[in-house]
């Protein structure tokens, strides 16, 4: 029951936070400072400009970025940990965010690669980011329609109280180890992917725009590299096209060994009663992967069918897909306050 009422909450927005709303609207002691229109010696209008002006070496730096909309793309590559923090008044909830980065590109507009359509490239390790709304404005394409919002290539980057739009590919978690807490993530069509990350999500909420599958576990060899899901809120979005009824999965394998468990996933999105997707007819991909279900409920799960290449995990069994057995070292650079409760109680 207490999963229940925890989940509706997080559908809601009510009532997720710890006992404190964590304010972010003035910058720290010496970050750089990114405003529209600043006339202020020092400061930037464009975020870009600010990342880039950052020292190539291994110090830790601070953008603080004022409300407003930044237009253009933005690569995050110096050898030194990076926090982007987006102004806020309540920092634990992604709905007060004000900082908005809109980028448009995608392959069909010749983009060399998938990571090449970014509107924020993340290409070194130690970056945390914080209350951005993030979003690929290209739309959708019959053909090359690949178009990341966020791409994570280095390792150790966390994602707080942000948001993410796009249609296709939304969010690339490709290399390294990442964590997604407290955020909002929608997309279409194979909007979670990657090939190589460690990637664990918890207290999100996921939402399907149309139809499609909301993972790509890219995994090619029997490697440690999984998706997991815990505590997280699939619903439909506000602006979801019709075909978005019955035409929704959990995931399909981008590669052999595809891995992506969910656990505890309240699901209001009218989900395809098989729930998982084989890649496609002829080239199905599903001899090694492990696509793996405990404890999702909700209308959108209801008579489900599921495929039987995937998996219901039994309580023992899901008990060994966890924060600390997915990122042993996460106390080293997660920042723990966007833990769920829940989540800090079994710590």
């Amino acid at each position: 029951m207490r999963s229940f009422i925890l989940s509706v909450l997080l559908v809601l927005g009510l009532a997720i936070s710890p006992s404190f709303e964590r304010q972010c609207t003035e910058p720290p002691p010496g970050a750089v400072v990114v405003k529209p229109g600043t006339q202020v010696v020092g400061q930037f209008s464009d975020l870009g400009e600010a990342v880039n002006s950052l020292p190539a070496d291994n110090t830790a730096q601070v953008v603080f970025v004022y409300p407003g909309t930044y237009v253009g793309q933005v690569n995050v590559s110096r050898p030194g940990p990076v926090t982007i923090m987006g102004y806020t008044k309540n920092s634990m909830d992604f709905t007060h965010n004000t900082v908005t980065l809109i980028h448009n590109a995608s392959l069909a507009t010749g983009a060399a690669s998938d990571d090449l359509t970014g509107t924020l490239r993340v290409l070194s390790n130690n970056v945390s980011l914080f209350n951005l709304d993030i979003r690929n404005n290209f739309g959708i394409a019959f053909s090359n329609g690949q178009a990341i919002a966020l791409s994570n290539q280095g390792d150790q980057i966390g994602v707080y109280a942000c948001r993410l739009f796009s249609y296709q590919d939304t969010l690339y978690t490709n290399v390294g180890n990442h964590i997604f807490l407290r955020s909002y993530i929608e997309g279409a069509v194979d909007f979670i992917f990657g090939r190589h990350s460690i990637a664990y999500f918890e207290g999100n909420t996921i939402a399907s725009k149309g139809a499609g599958c909301i993972t790509a576990s890219g995994r090619e060899l029997n490697d440690t590299g999984i998706y997991v899901f815990n505590q997280n809120t699939i619903i439909a979005a506000t602006d979801a096209f019709p075909n978005v009824t019955g035409n929704v999965f959990l995931g399909r394998p981008w590669g052999d060994f595809a891995r992506v468990v969910f656990k505890n996933t309240f699901i209001t999105a009218p989900m395809n009663k098989t729930i998982w997707s084989i890649w496609n007819p002829g080239d199905e991909r599903i001899d090694f992967i492990l696509f793996a279900e405990y404890n999702s409920f909700g209308p959108g799960v209801e008579n489900a069918h599921r495929a039987n290449f995937s998996t219901v995990l039994s309580p023992s069994q899901a008990a060994q897909y966890t924060l600390e057995s997915t990122l042993p070292n996460y106390r080293d650079w997660v920042d723990m306050d966007y833990l769920l409760p829940e989540s800090t109680e079994n710590l």
